[in-house]
């Protein structure tokens, strides 16, 4: 069985404290790339999980082939911006609560 090949941006608390941690748990998921801006959380998290690809910016994550499935683990702000690019670049999509921080910035997300 060929496993779902994810892709984790931003890698602050909550990616390390629950995502992380139920991927490697998880039977039939591969974790293919990580990206964050902070070079010394990606290298952590590097020598830790072993991700395939490490990515400094997202869009970089994003335009992976290998990359099936995209969790945004990043600040609420992000969240609307990232998801509809990673969408835009054929990923499945995984965000972190809340979608937006307004219902205004939220029902934007799905009007693209």
């Amino acid at each position: 069985m060929n496993k779902l090949r994810v892709g984790i941006v931003g890698l602050g608390p909550i990616a390390q404290n629950a995502h992380l941690p139920a991927l490697e748990k998880a039977r039939d998921v591969h974790l293919q790339a990580i990206a964050d801006t902070d070079a010394a959380l990606r290298d952590q998290v590097f020598w830790r999980y072993r991700p395939e690809t490490v990515h400094k910016h997202s869009d970089q994550l994003f335009a992976d082939p290998n990359v099936e499935l995209v969790i945004l683990a990043v600040s609420d702000r992000f969240h609307v911006p990232l998801a509809r690019d990673a969408v835009r670049a054929g990923k499945h999509v995984l965000v972190e609560k809340p979608l937006g921080i307004t219902s205004k910035n939220a029902r934007h997300y799905v009007q693209w």
